[in-house]
């Protein structure tokens, strides 16, 4: 197949760009021809080999968005000319109204994947809930009906779809991750234990996100005095940067927890395996997540976790097995003291963890991605590319 990716987001490191950059790599290395359509992260168009970079300015809404204002590139035109069998738009600003100019002019059908709970974020900015939903709701339903089906990544998004009466075949299909060997930490365990400042005989809670309010790292935080009191040395280290870093320092320091609570800003990607390997246990509090890649390579990497009760978590912890859910602070602190207090309990749900992680594979992403796109264009009647002129 002949297959054009659409993304504002494809260089950046975030959890859109990795689910995309796995999807194009894992259906090139399937033989199919993929062209990826993206933003460039300055004013010039340029092209690298099948990846298509066009003109864009910073968004000043949130940080490393960008949206394009270009009526018209040359590169839009080599893609109609290429005439791919299928498009996958990825986002639902930019670079959907660029992809749209070519699906229209080539008469091909479309799919699209939501990768964001948009209204957990404006929860997060305060902003009322009521309009933000109803806000939402019109916007995503006139976004996604469009397409000839709509991929989500838990069922937790697929329930927001049906309220929101969005149209088209909804499908879900969980992102996957690269479940490759990494090589083993024996030999520099200590040397990046030493690094980040963890003691040999501690206990590590370890959680890896993008360090934003929305993720609500607050509260694990909120949670150290209490759970210190229980066992003094447990340590929670965050692994991330971003722009609420600063924030959760200032909250350690204000509830006196600072010497427990570990930050490591940012981390290489290629490197976050091993702050995973540091951990006893993986410990969230989102409900932002739309399915939670961190919560997988967790699973990849033999940590139980205990989450906060999310719909995003269906299918990913099964409690008592591979980890717990919470909904409080005392459940919390029950369910992480309950495996720190039992070695067997932990090594058997850190076996749990590693076969769970088996389904949510490349392999198994990849595959299942594909079969959709096969199916939408055996079953396209190539009817007009219902957009509006962009």
């Amino acid at each position: 197949m002949k297959i054009l990716i659409a993304s504002d987001s494809y260089i950046q490191i975030n959890g859109v760009s990795n689910s995309v950059s796995l999807l194009v790599h894992g259906l090139r290395e399937k033989g199919h021809e993929v062209k990826v359509l993206t933003l460039s992260p300055d004013r010039k168009s340029y092209k690298e080999g099948d990846d298509y970079f066009i003109s864009s300015v910073d968004a000043l809404v949130y940080p490393d968005m960008r949206i394009s204002v270009a009526l018209y590139d040359e590169l839009i035109d080599e893609l109609v000319s290429w005439k791919p069998d299928i498009a996958h738009i990825q986002t639902e600003f930019s670079a959907k109204f660029l992809a749209a100019r070519v699906v229209r002019k080539c008469g091909i059908p479309f799919v699209m994947t939501s990768h964001t709970d948009y209204e957990e974020y404006f929860k997060s900015k305060k902003i009322p809930p009521v309009f933000a939903r109803n806000a939402i709701k019109n916007f995503e339903r006139i976004i996604y009906s469009k397409a000839d089906a709509l991929i989500v990544p838990s069922y937790k998004i697929q329930e927001l779809m049906e309220i929101y009466k969005v149209k088209c075949p909804v499908v879900v299909i969980p992102t996957g991750i690269e479940l490759s060997n990494h090589p083993s930490l024996r030999d520099g365990r200590e040397a990046l234990m030493k690094k980040v400042g963890l003691q040999n005989n501690g206990k590590v809670l370890v959680t890896v996100s993008r360090i934003s309010k929305e993720k609500n790292i607050d509260e694990l935080i909120g949670f150290m005095p209490a759970l210190l009191r229980e066992d003094p040395e447990i340590t929670l280290l965050v692994v991330g940067g971003g722009p609420y870093l600063e924030k959760l320092k200032e909250k350690a320091d204000a509830l006196g927890v600072a010497d427990s609570v570990i930050f490591t800003d940012m981390v290489p990607s290629e490197e976050v395996y091993k702050y995973y390997r540091l951990g006893d246990i993986f410990v969230s509090a989102s409900t932002f997540e739309t399915q939670g890649l961190t919560y997988v390579e967790a699973l990849a990497n033999e940590l139980p976790l205990v989450c906060r009760e999310d719909k995003a978590l269906i299918n990913i912890i099964d409690p008592g097995k591979n980890g717990f859910i919470y909904t409080d602070e005392t459940e919390f602190i029950a369910h992480i003291m309950t495996i720190l207090g039992d070695r067997d309990l932990q090594k058997r749900m850190s076996r749990a963890s590693v076969i769970k992680s088996f389904a949510f594979s490349k392999e198994v992403f990849v595959s299942a991605v594909e079969e959709l796109y096969e199916d939408v264009i055996a079953g396209y009647d190539g009817a007009e590319f219902p957009l509006e002129e962009e």
